[in-house]
């Protein structure tokens, strides 16, 4: 029995722990505005694809990011460009719509997080001419 225990208790120190999410929406300031993206940070349960996801923030990112109990997913998110996408005089694209760019950064980690299309229906979120 005191094996048995003793087992446990180094199962138990080695098995990560669940930690507070704490729910975060950026502020964006002229810079980024400047720059034209933003970097957003999502996270989920691992084990339950189904259960909420949150965006939180970089430091929160930096924090969870050795976590096996959670997935973390980073986006690339634009807030300024074209509404439409732009072609040249024989019809290569130049430069995509802000909708388009952030439809394909979602999509790029959505075997990460498969509904985090739903979490962020407003492609044009932060957007800004």
């Amino acid at each position: 029995m005191d094996s048995n225990f003793k087992r446990y208790s180094q199962i138990i120190k080695k098995t990560p722990k669940e930690i507070s999410i704490i729910a975060y929406l950026p502020v964006l300031k002229d810079v980024d505005y400047r720059r034209g993206f933003v970097k957003r940070y999502f996270i989920q349960k691992t084990n339950d694809k189904g259960s909420p996801i949150y965006e939180i923030s970089k430091r929160d990112r930096n924090r969870f990011i050795t976590n096996s109990l959670y997935t973390i997913v980073e986006l690339k998110w634009r807030i300024k460009g074209p509404m439409e996408t732009q072609y040249d005089s024989v019809g290569n694209i130049t430069d995509k719509a802000v909708s388009e760019s952030n439809r394909i950064s979602i999509k790029l980690v959505s075997h990460l997080i498969p509904t985090l299309k739903l979490y962020l229906p407003n492609l044009l979120q932060f957007y800004k001419s």
